[in-house]
């Protein structure tokens, strides 16, 4: 049997030439945008964020108090209307406010102390895009 010296014009295909691998240079690339390996380095560069300090016990129980003033105070909701969320969206709500919450505190109160406070937030915001 003779050696077979004939040259294959197609290349192998491995996990290291896969088309869906992920490389430095396109890791960050989940829309298809192109960007160089030096690109990509320049904007980790400037990107990175400060290292941050521990957050110890105290401050960590402090946050939480606040939290839990904000957001988990038991509230009677007297003029209420029904208000449609995904099931997933719920067990999540129920599982915080009957887990961190204090009796009385329920998802409705719950969900309507983060819609207030989102509304608060964004007050200003919304009422600039109202008038575009």
């Amino acid at each position: 049997m003779q050696p077979d010296n004939s040259t294959n014009s197609y290349k192998a295909v491995n996990s290291d030439n896969s088309v869906n691998s992920t490389t430095s240079a396109n890791a960050d690339n989940l829309f298809d945008k192109e960007q160089t390996a030096t690109e990509v380095t320049a904007v980790t560069a400037t990107t990175e964020p400060p290292k941050q300090q521990r957050i110890g016990k105290q401050q960590r129980k402090s946050d939480f108090a606040e939290f839990k003033a904000t957001f988990l105070a038991p509230t009677k909701l007297v003029n209420r209307h029904a208000l449609n969320i995904e099931v997933d969206l719920w067990d999540q709500l129920e599982r915080i406010s009957r887990i961190l919450g204090d009796r009385g505190t329920t998802v409705s109160s719950y969900a309507n102390a983060i819609l207030a406070e989102h509304l608060k937030q964004y007050a200003d915001d919304i009422e600039i895009w109202r008038k575009l």
